[in-house]
């Protein structure tokens, strides 16, 4: 793409930039400097929390998987098939739900 001097030309009156303004040396940057600021909506925050809280659980809740291991060894640990079908029956619905 070839660009005319016309075209800079037009350019320069479009934006009203002067001879002035050209060749004005550029600011110093300690008069530029500003210090940067955040500010996160009350979601966000609530967010964070969660997401804070999801990092710090533990992915195998030891201390209840040596309940059931001893109440199995003992064979006090009893389910019945009705808990078990309807604990199917509810997991498929969710992944129905979930995946369309």
């Amino acid at each position: 793409m070839i660009i005319s001097n016309q075209q800079v030309n037009s350019i320069i009156k479009a934006y009203h930039v002067t001879a002035n303004q050209k060749s004005r040396a550029p600011q110093s940057t300690e008069s530029i400097r500003r210090g940067d600021s955040l500010l996160l909506s009350p979601e966000a925050r609530e967010l964070h929390l969660i997401q804070s809280n999801i990092a710090q659980t533990p992915d195998v809740r030891s201390d209840l998987v040596a309940n059931l291991k001893e109440a199995i060894d003992k064979g006090e640990y009893q389910v019945s098939s009705e808990q078990v079908a309807h604990r199917m029956l509810v997991r498929s619905l969710v992944d129905r739900i979930v995946g369309g």
